[in-house]
């Protein structure tokens, strides 16, 4: 996909629409450019930095001229979130002419819901015009984690460009399902991750499959890549994985039957990672109704992916 960015700040509708449904999990294209993380990647804890609590006014002033971008989130009408914490971010590309699957930068703003309304502001380095993603989280009054329980509203999507203002009151309408909690969780962070699987059978040999990074506290994946398996092995490579948790585990479907869908004539597996980033096999294959977890892991369990 092309970098260069119209100046409308309509959405590219990956997979939300323009009139804010709430979150999306984010599958990356198959094939693509997904097999070009650096080497430096983060691949366990995020390096972004902490949400800034300068107001907006005081961003403003001290955001530079172009290529840095002053961006306002807000949002009204958010009826009994008053005291709910408020995460906002913009995502941005690193560089220009790398596509767009792969690993973007991060700045983020902490707000709270005060009257039913919040504001949260932020200067992006540069990328305001080249297809910059949004994330932002409600957490429910009261809460103190950051898991998907914790989500009162969410938000991920991505646009053209941002003309600096993102009102997010629609998105912000309704709860979010698991997926969209997890999706806008996840877009908070700049870490990426890669993983090899090697030594898989040769009866799965150019088989699509689907593969997320789920955990105890991230039942659902954030992100969920479509590949295939060539020469035996996997290539993955997420750059939007979501917060790295001890028990994080690999989740993978193979469309066994090739009929695009996650049902009993499928293979499925999960693996305990344990920061590992290659992987010799995935031990033992589930199949049959077992499957039903590992659809439900990425967002398969109504046939089709997300």
């Amino acid at each position: 996909m092309s970098t260069t960015a119209p100046t409308s700040a309509l959405l590219l509708l990956l997979s939300l629409a323009a009139a804010g449904c709430g979150a999306s999990v984010t599958p990356a294209p198959e094939g693509g450019d997904a097999g070009s993380l650096p080497a430096d990647a983060p691949s366990a804890q995020a390096l972004t930095p902490a949400p800034s609590t300068a107001s907006c006014a005081e961003v403003r002033a001290a955001c530079g001229a172009e290529p840095q971008t002053f961006v306002r989130g807000h949002a009204a009408g958010l009826t009994g979130l008053d005291g709910a914490r408020v995460r906002f971010a913009m995502r941005y590309l690193l560089r220009d002419g790398d596509g767009l699957n792969v690993p973007h930068g991060v700045v983020s703003a902490a707000a709270e819901v005060r009257g039913g309304a919040f504001e949260a502001c932020v200067c992006m380095p540069r990328g305001g015009s080249g297809y910059p993603q949004v994330a932002a989280v409600i957490f429910a009054p009261g809460s103190t984690g950051e898991t998907g329980p914790d989500v009162a509203r969410a938000v991920f999507s991505q646009r053209y460009a941002t003309l600096g203002d993102e009102d997010l009151s629609m998105a912000f309408a309704e709860a979010p399902s698991a997926p969209q909690a997890e999706a806008a969780l996840a877009g908070l962070s700049d870490r990426s991750r890669s993983l090899r699987v090697r030594g898989l059978d040769r009866a799965v040999e150019g088989l699509r499959v689907f593969a997320g990074l789920v955990a105890d506290e991230r039942p659902v994946a954030a992100q969920v890549l479509r590949r295939s398996v060539e020469g035996g092995a996997l290539a993955l490579d997420w750059i939007m994985p979501g917060r790295h948790w001890p028990s994080e585990r690999l989740a993978l479907v193979i469309d066994r039957n090739g009929n695009d869908r996650c049902d009993e004539g499928d293979l499925g597996a999960t693996a305990r990672l344990d920061e590992r980033r290659e992987l010799d096999g995935v031990g033992a294959w589930a199949e049959g109704s077992a499957l039903r977890g590992l659809c439900q892991a990425l967002s398969l369990e109504d046939g089709r992916e997300r």
